[in-house]
């Protein structure tokens, strides 16, 4: 009962940690609606998109730390069209 329940944990880890790196990498797209649609001045939109960016590689770094080595190669390979 104890290895099933660490396979799964291990699982769920590794889905986890796949979606945080997936998901850190929609900051890209939120650029140029950040320097398109706030009205705000460019001092600040330069400052939300460097805050957007660190929290992006934050997220990152999490998946990474969640997922491991294997998350990360097989999201680089589904990124690049390998199989």
């Amino acid at each position: 009962m104890g290895r099933i329940r660490e396979r799964i944990s291990r699982r769920m880890r590794f889905i986890a940690g796949v979606a945080l790196m997936g998901v850190s990498f929609l900051v890209y797209p939120a650029y140029s609606l950040i320097i398109l649609l706030l009205p705000f001045s460019k001092e600040i939109k330069v400052g939300v998109i460097a805050a957007a960016s660190l929290l992006s590689w934050g997220v990152f770094s999490a998946g990474i730390y969640l997922a491991g080595r294997e998350g990360y190669d097989w999201l680089k390979r589904l990124s690049l069209g390998r199989r």
